[in-house]
């Protein structure tokens, strides 16, 4: 199986639960990235193997840079056929980001298998167009089941990594506040956590574990350290299992992956849309949570710190709205996707 995408953790780790799944059952994998950092990262400590396509989006451009992803574009593409002529799969399938879109073509230019995933609530442009030619599309969300001809679309849930079912010892014996801003950190939060900080040093045994991103790290790290807190503070937490074990509460960015893992984990949790997502799709995806009575949602723009800080207080102090928060969060979305969309490919495959 080739599997193509990436470029955020939304389409990366996915991506990889997929990936492990299929080797354990003694498939060969190849990888098709878009060689940005985040992959580059994550995937040095794998044993896959790995190959970069130069590409980028074209929504939102300016008609200059328009021309320049088209120019990579086509590109990406005769290198996808390449490498697929090459590798020769049962099975190609994209997970979304650069490089899924010129991989997906190729495949369909070479009469591969093709299969697609769209994570979000709301699907782009690019999942759109693809939708339309690949043989299965799987979703996880049910919402998103509409965008797609109901003859190839299978709700599938969130493919989730096995490291973020890991049992881990407590390090800490009190309340275990987890801030999460995607795979590459979020500015709004990590203010806001600095802004917080003074006041949540009175909640009594309070613990941080705080994904800031690169840019903020150091800043953050030391207005905690300033502060005397308990905190783990990382720009990118490798083992999220670790980092959920230790949670009572999550403060996150509504990425796919995010709302997948929080819902499966059953964790109560505050979401904070990032405002610039295509098509709003991170509220689409925070909303499913927040009508099954799970999570909050806090759009950038109505956060006040102060009514924040008094809403963590809060939460902090109710062990039973945070535990009926929890046990509402019990099946919103379906949790076998490894096995539907294995169990669908395979058989996908075998008609062939």
């Amino acid at each position: 199986m080739v599997i193509a995408g990436g470029g955020t953790g939304g389409h990366l780790f996915p991506a990889l639960a997929l990936a492990e799944e299929v080797k354990r059952r003694g498939g060969e994998i190849l990888l098709l990235g878009s060689g940005r950092k985040i992959e580059k990262m994550a995937l040095s400590e794998t044993a896959y193997s790995v190959r970069f396509l130069r590409a980028e989006g074209i929504s939102g451009r300016r008609w200059y840079q328009k021309i320049r992803a088209g120019m990579k574009l086509s590109s990406a593409t005769l290198k996808a056929l390449q490498i697929l002529r090459d590798f020769s799969p049962q099975v190609v399938f994209g997970v979304g980001g650069y490089a899924s879109f010129p991989t997906l073509m190729a495949a369909k230019i070479l009469g591969l298998k093709t299969a697609l995933h769209e994570q979000n609530a709301i699907p782009g442009r690019a999942n759109l167009v693809l939708g339309r030619l690949v043989d299965r599309v799987f979703v996880t969300f049910p919402s998103s089941a509409r965008f797609f001809s109901s003859s190839k679309v299978t709700v599938s849930g969130m493919p989730l990594r096995k490291e973020i079912f890991k049992e881990y010892r407590r390090v800490h014996g009190g309340f275990g506040l987890l801030v999460i801003g995607g795979s590459q950190g979020a500015r709004f939060i990590n203010e806001l956590f600095m802004k917080l900080a003074p006041e949540l040093r009175e909640l009594q045994g309070l613990f941080f574990i705080h994904q800031t991103g690169e840019k903020d790290f150091s800043r953050v790290k030391m207005a905690y350290e300033r502060l005397g807190l308990q905190a783990e503070v990382h720009p990118f937490i490798k083992e999220m299992g670790w980092a959920y074990s230790q949670a009572d509460l999550v403060v996150s960015r509504a990425g796919a992956a995010s709302v997948a893992e929080i819902c499966a984990l059953r964790k109560p949790s505050i979401l904070i849309p990032y405002p610039y997502a295509i098509k709003d799709h991170q509220a689409a995806n925070a909303k499913v949570l927040v009508q099954a009575g799970g999570a909050l949602m806090f759009r950038e723009e109505e956060i006040r710190p102060e009514e924040f800080g008094k809403l963590l207080f809060e939460l902090a102090k109710d062990p039973l709205r945070r535990e009926k928060m929890a046990q509402n969060l019990q099946n919103v979305l379906p949790q076998n996707a490894l096995e539907t969309i294995l169990a669908e490919t395979e058989a996908l495959v075998g008609n062939a």
